[in-house]
């Protein structure tokens, strides 16, 4: 047998090292089966999700879709907060300041500058850190005594909106209190505003009839500070100044005074929400022209006035999500029922006028009623949402 260099000798002695080696370098095949999920892996897993719900737990905020209030969830659990006055071991009847009374007034302010102070997109500005807020006290008081109309520019961008004027609804001490409250809530960092400076103000302007334009405003020195009037905190108001309740309609009004009285309560509280015309704003404040609720039970729209409406509601098949303040603690009966009968009379609306009689046989059914109407509640209004 020829032998050469393509024989193969088949009498070879194959190298098992060499096949054992070559076997060791190949993958193994893939295969079905399932691995452990690292200790640690899982651990890290656990922390995560038990910190989560402990958080979700100490923040919630009550779980409210419109606002965090860190008062009504535990943060104190991780942060402590600071007392606030009439907390246990604090004295009840503890003098509060003017921006903790003015925490209350800006309930009137907080559909359209919401409770964050951040505004309505391009509709409300902020008031967060904008410069007629911490800035010069006389723009500011100036600007809550007698309103503002037209566009106004904040932090770069433009907001054409119309904010009422407050010299008839609040008192000098209100709206010191209030213009004290947000320059020194949100970051602001702003003195107080002093009742005797707010009197003071309203002498001054007293003869200016009609809202601010922002190139008005802007003649008024960025830095404008206010002398106080030398009338001592709580006397009576100065000449020129609106006082904090009167009686807006006599005994027995008629109808004709009380569309008189009611459009002038209207443009100066209702206007900045629902607009001159009463047809609101789209998706944020409904339309009271034609709908069930003004020209329904006027017992019923008294309430609302003067509990106010919060969450969901749905006017004209559309929804709106938001709140309007109650009215109570402001205006009397009789400026309510001006305002009711104006609203029902006015917008395409023909229903009755309201009598300050119907509005203070509401106030008293529903004193005990502490929080603002809900739409399921108005929907059951005279059963069960009269409790």
């Amino acid at each position: 047998m020829n032998e050469g260099t393509d024989r193969i000798d088949y009498r070879e002695t194959p190298d098992l090292t060499e096949v054992h080696s070559a076997i060791r370098r190949e993958s193994g095949d893939p295969t079905a089966e399932s691995r452990q999920v690292p200790l640690w892996l899982t651990m890290a897993c656990a922390v995560a999700v038990c910190w989560a719900g402990a958080y979700v737990g100490v923040f919630h905020g009550g779980f409210s879709g419109s606002v965090y209030n860190e008062y009504e969830s535990s943060p104190a659990v991780l942060f402590p907060l600071p007392k606030k006055p009439g907390a246990e071991g604090e004295s009840v009847g503890a003098v509060q300041s003017l921006a903790q009374i003015g925490k209350g007034v800006y309930s009137q302010c907080q559909p359209c500058h919401q409770a964050n102070g951040a505004g309505v997109a391009g509709q409300f500005p902020p008031l967060v850190k904008s410069d007629y807020v911490v800035g010069g006290e006389k723009r500011l008081v100036a600007l809550l005594l007698k309103g503002i109309q037209g566009p106004l520019v904040v932090e770069g961008k433009t907001y054409n909106g119309a904010m009422p004027a407050w010299e008839k609804a609040l008192s000098d001490k209100k709206i010191a209190a209030v213009a004290s409250y947000i320059r020194s809530e949100w970051g602001n960092a702003a003195p107080e505003i002093s009742e005797a400076k707010v009197a003071a103000a309203r002498k001054e302007f007293e003869a200016r009839t009609a809202p601010y334009t922002e190139a008005e405003l802007k003649q008024i020195p960025a830095d404008a500070t206010l002398g106080e009037s030398g009338a001592p905190a709580g006397a009576a108001p100065v000449a020129g100044s609106a006082p904090a309740a009167p009686a807006a309609v006599p005994a027995g009004p008629s109808a004709d005074e009380l569309m008189a009285k009611g459009k002038q309560q209207y443009m100066a509280i209702c206007v900045a929400c629902h607009q001159p015309t009463g047809l609101g704003l789209p998706m944020v404040f409904p339309p009271l022209a034609k709908t069930e609720y003004v020209n329904g039970d006027p017992k019923r729209f008294a309430a609302m006035i003067l509990k106010g409406v919060a969450g969901p509601i749905t006017v004209d098949g559309k929804t709106y999500n938001n709140m309007m303040p109650g009215q109570e603690a402001v205006l009397t009966d009789d400026k309510i029922a001006a305002v009711l009968t104006y609203v029902r009379g006015s917008f395409g609306n023909q229903s009755p006028a309201v009598t300050p009689d119907i509005v203070a046989a509401a106030r008293k059914e529903f004193a005990e009623k502490k929080t603002p109407w809900s739409e399921a509640e108005l929907k059951a209004f005279g059963g069960a949402a009269a409790q």
